[in-house]
Formats: C-alpha cells, sequence, structure tokens
C-alpha cells in the first residue's frame, strides 16, 4: 500500500466539529507536497450518521473505529462516553501498521496533545505539535511552529518514516463546497479494556457565550492585568463601543479575576469580532487561535516584541493602565 495521510476526525455528541475540516485542508496542502492517498479515522459511538455525512462533503474514505463492542469489567466508562483520546493511544499498532501512514493529522487542542506523543511512541513516528505551515524544502517536508511563547519560528524537517502531527486551529480554511462523489466507509470493531487508569466522567462546559457570538467589540484582558482592579479600565474601555463583550486570557481565567466564559483561545472560546483589543496578552498560539480572525485588531504592550503584534493592525508599545486612562479622558473629556 502506498503511503497515506491520516486524518483523526474529531466529534461532539456525534456531530462533526468545525476543526476536523480544517484537517482535511491541512492534509490536501500535504497531499499536493507527497502525492500520498488520504484517509479519515473516527472513533466513537454509533458514528454512521456523522461518518455519512463527513463522507460525503469532504470525499474522502473514512475508517469508523466503533467503540461499542469493548471489555470493561467493572463498568467503570460507559460504552457511550467513552473518550477519543483513550481510544487513540490504545489502538493496536498493526492497525496503523497496516494503514502505512506517513503523516497523521490531530487537532491541536486538548484531546490531540494527549493522543498525539502515546500514539507517535507506539507507532514509532515523529511527533510534531502546533504545526501552523506546511512547505515543501529542499530536505523533504517542512513544519513550521512557534516556540517560545511564540517568539522563535521553527522550521522542522523529520527524519522518521512517519510523523504525527497536531495542526493549529484557525490556521488552515476549510472548502465550503460539498464534494461530489461520497467517499467509501469501512466499519472497524474495537474491544478495548481499562486496565491502566479510570475514567471518572465529563465535565461539560454549559455556559452561555451567546454575549460574544454576537459581539461587534471585544476587548481582551491578559496577564499585562497585575492587579484585579485594572480591569475596571478594560470593562471602562468597553463600555465606549455598543455591542462589546470584556474577555480574557487563560492565564486570567485561572486567576479567578474573569469566568471561563470569558476565555478566548484553544481552551475557550473562538470569536470574530469587527474589532479586538488586546491589553497586556503576549500573543500565545493558543490565544491567537481564538481570535485570529477578527476583522480589525488593536494591541496594547509594553513589550514592542510581543507575539500578538505579529497579527495586529495597530500596535501600541505602553503600560495599559496608562495608556487607556488617557484614551478614556479622549473620548470623554
Amino acid at each position: 500500500m502506498n503511503p497515506q495521510i491520516i486524518i483523526i476526525a474529531e466529534q461532539n455528541n456525534g456531530e462533526i466539529t468545525p476543526v476536523t475540516y480544517e484537517l482535511i485542508d491541512s492534509a490536501r496542502v500535504l497531499q499536493k507536497l507527497t502525492d500520498a492517498n488520504i484517509k479519515i479515522i473516527m472513533t466513537g459511538y454509533e458514528m454512521s450518521d456523522a461518518a455519512k455525512e463527513l463522507s460525503e462533503k469532504s470525499g474522502l474514505d473514512i475508517l469508523v473505529i466503533n467503540t461499542e463492542r469493548r471489555t470493561n469489567p467493572e463498568g467503570i466508562i460507559p460504552e457511550e462516553i467513552i473518550p477519543d483520546e483513550f481510544v487513540l493511544k490504545n489502538l493496536p499498532a498493526s492497525l496503523f501498521n497496516d494503514l502505512n501512514p506517513a503523516y497523521v493529522c490531530m487537532a491541536h487542542n486538548s484531546k490531540g496533545l494527549d493522543a498525539a506523543p502515546g500514539l507517535a511512541i507506539k507507532i514509532n513516528a515523529a511527533c510534531i505539535t502546533g504545526v501552523e505551515k506546511i512547505t515543501r524544502a529542499d530536505d523533504g517536508i517542512c513544519f513550521t511552529r512557534s516556540i517560545f511563547n511564540d517568539r522563535i519560528t521553527t522550521h522542522i524537517i523529520p527524519t522518521a518514516k512517519a510523523s504525527v502531527l497536531t495542526i493549529q486551529p484557525g490556521i488552515f480554511k476549510p472548502d465550503a463546497d460539498v464534494s461530489k462523489n461520497a467517499g467509501k466507509i469501512a466499519t472497524l470493531n474495537l474491544s478495548l479494556s481499562v486496565d491502566d487508569y479510570h475514567l471518572i466522567g465529563f465535565k461539560s462546559n454549559e455556559a452561555d457565550t451567546a454575549a460574544l457570538d454576537n459581539a461587534e467589540v471585544i476587548v481582551s484582558a491578559g496577564n499585562g492585568i497585575r492587579e484585579k482592579e485594572d480591569l475596571d479600565f478594560i470593562y471602562q474601555l468597553a463600555q465606549l463601543f455598543p455591542k462589546s463583550a470584556v474577555t480574557g486570557s487563560r492565564p486570567i481565567c485561572d486567576k479567578k479575576w474573569l469566568k471561563y466564559s470569558q476565555q478566548v483561545g484553544v481552551t475557550g472560546a473562538t470569536v470574530k469580532p469587527k474589532l479586538y483589543i488586546a491589553c497586556g496578552i503576549s500573543g500565545s498560539s493558543q490565544h491567537i487561535s481564538g481570535m485570529r480572525d477578527s476583522k480589525f485588531i488593536v494591541s496594547i504592550n509594553t513589550d514592542p516584541h510581543a507575539a500578538i503584534f505579529n497579527i495586529s493592525d495597530v500596535c501600541i508599545i505602553e503600560d495599559l493602565t496608562t495608556f487607556i486612562p488617557e484614551l478614556l479622558d479622549a473620548f470623554i473629556g
């Protein structure tokens, strides 16, 4: 069998998540550079409808790993909620060897980061996380990713026969067109036993993010907020605009200064406002992936080399506690 590009599809309660279509686009970039075939792997419980939809939209063949037949004598993990990352880490290496993967593409999120290293070890592959760009170099296929809090861009050419990749969300733009020809669907029933750890359960995010979805202006707070009281500046700035909302990066939410429903980034919300004002945000890739598609970005930061400036339309090098009061005075008088 010729080498293949394997896409690990993601689903939530039987619904294909948008990041899956981004993974398909990244795989098609790889396909143009390698001429390898593309196959999608889906794991889950009763995934026939979702697999049919994905095959019709993508035109790609799909292998569904059906986890309803698994052994668990203690009954700790209900069949319908067995986590995808657990399945991926426990797939037999022979399955992947039969597929002959050159590349395995996963999302750069909590699931992907949990499963990718273990899968790479199992199939003796390289593991490259946070891929932002795929190009051809003289020595092979080159993958670009950011390191050191996104201050440095690295270019990696793997030497292993296979590579497991986590693709940064928001980078690759999926094709909205539905394929004319649906791909073929195959099903594999897999029995898994729970020996190494027990899953207690899932805690779903039931927060209402409608305010963020409808906001035309978002003012976001980052680690440059040194005191909780400084958030008043953020709220006052947001009040200057109709249809505005206040958000924050993960460190601010971890401090409990903002609710997790207000977090923007890989583990938070994805927003696309007309105006995004980043206040004291360094610009980690995890945060940028959640606001990259904002139409106009203004950033305030004391560090002239902050990564957020690389995607900003207006860069303001100043302490936010100095600049925002001046701006408010200019507006309010």
